[in-house]
């Protein structure tokens, strides 16, 4: 099955390699950069197996809507684009709703959603790096 030169080919290499990708940056940010800059924060690493299955599945639905809304010009800044969109999606709500149940400060929630539009930015710019290679082919 192909949308315009995209096969499903192109989608599992760009979710794998999005995936890793994200996985890679939330791990050097919770776990080398958070503590250097936090002195009450620890690195922790338990569920880091778990942790890139779900990062798997986000850069999976990431590179499904990618490959089915993209207008089919793979720039940066289109990928760029739906990983700031899926940050905030996939964070902010959740965690306004965690605030309000648990009473914690909601302007860590804002930070927070800046973070993850970082995170799944990087993620699909990696999406649609490899959309884009696959498309010139």
């Amino acid at each position: 099955m192909t949308v315009e030169g995209t096969t499903w080919k192109s989608l599992i290499i760009a979710t794998i390699a999005s995936g890793i990708g994200m996985w890679i940056v939330g791990g050097l940010w919770h776990n080398l950069i958070l503590p250097r800059v936090n002195s009450t924060l620890e690195a922790h690493h338990e569920g880091i197996g778990i942790m890139l299955v779900a990062y798997i599945c986000l850069s999976f639905l990431m590179a499904y809507l990618y490959w089915k809304i993209n207008n089919h010009t793979h720039t940066v800044f289109n990928g760029m684009k739906l990983g700031v969109i899926i940050g905030v999606l996939w964070v902010f709500p959740h965690g306004i709703a965690m605030a309000g149940i648990h009473q914690t400060a909601i302007g860590y929630e804002f930070k927070n959603t800046l973070y993850h539009m970082f995170e799944q930015g990087v993620g699909g710019i990696i999406i649609s790096t490899i959309f884009g290679y696959f498309t010139k082919k």
